[in-house]
């Protein structure tokens, strides 16, 4: 029989709003900590472009932490209602506690109706396994296919990132102080990806921004027959437009434009710039 069946994610996911309303996909948000407060990254109650602003002025560095249970309960909870089952998709446990306290909150709301599932992947990386979801769900009304369909994507599917400065990096404390002092010095450029598993590394250092965004180039082409791409951005609109008009060659007609909000951004800094893709494969 078939089964109405809804998508949530949370807010690393990163998906513009345009898609989210389209597939009626609903986002568990993060939290940013700053300036003696704690905000919810949703794009309410957090100003992301006001934000990002200041971030470099902040006397001290802002952190980020996970929804507490009772949030995750709370959108669950509101996006079961008229549908058969929830299949929530997350940030992975590697970097993040949320996917812990969404499994909390989807036992206090039915545990046999409530799917909780590790990305393995950041911003777009989960955004397309989300969004193939609900495209798959609404197409078979199947909870099995879409698990398998997220389990494809997540096989085809690669993210690199261009960080534009490394200062936020070390500041953060996700990489070591001596690794991003060095970068800071020599203006390195590193190319960050997500492995298996969920946890990031650094797969390429280059010397200026120009040369990351020819080996961005390189590794899409790479990738062979490409189905879904994502250009992904912190704060640099105008540079992910410029990387699709110079490399479109490379790309399916109309990727999609993907700003990172500040659960990831935090973390990365600003004007970065990297892509996702989902090979064909997936299908």
């Amino acid at each position: 029989m078939s089964k109405k069946i809804r998508i949530v994610t949370d807010s690393v996911s990163d998906i513009p709003a345009n898609l989210l309303a389209q597939w009626n996909i609903d986002v568990i948000p993060c939290y940013v900590n700053y300036d003696g407060g704690s905000y919810a990254d949703d794009g309410v109650e957090l100003d992301r472009a006001k934000f990002y602003q200041s971030i470099a002025f902040m006397k001290d560095f802002p952190s980020t932490a996970a929804p507490p249970p009772a949030v995750a309960e709370e959108v669950i909870a509101r996006a079961i209602e008229g549908y058969d089952h929830v299949i929530c998709i997350n940030v992975p446990e590697a970097l993040s506690a949320t996917i812990n306290n969404v499994r909390i909150a989807a036992k206090s709301v039915d545990a046999k109706r409530v799917t909780v599932l590790d990305s393995e992947s950041v911003s777009m990386g989960i955004g397309f396994q989300a969004l193939i979801a609900a495209e798959v769900a609404q197409e078979t009304g199947d909870v099995d296919a879409v698990l398998r369909a997220i389990q494809a994507v997540k096989t085809h599917h690669k993210l690199y990132a261009a960080i534009y400065a490394m200062d936020f990096l070390r500041r953060s404390g996700r990489v070591s102080n001596v690794v991003a002092g060095i970068g800071s010095i020599l203006q390195i450029k590193p190319i960050l990806t997500v492995v298996p598993g969920g946890k990031v590394e650094s797969v390429l250092r280059v010397r200026t921004f120009r040369k990351a965004q020819e080996k961005l180039a390189e590794l899409l082409k790479e990738e062979g027959e490409i189905d879904h791409l994502a250009i992904i951005h912190t704060q640099d609109e105008a540079a992910a437009k410029e990387f699709i008009a110079e490399f479109k060659d490379l790309m399916p007609p109309n990727p999609i434009v993907a700003e990172v909000g500040p659960t990831i951004g935090t973390h990365i800094g600003l004007n970065a710039l990297g892509f996702v893709s989902v090979r064909k494969g997936w299908r």
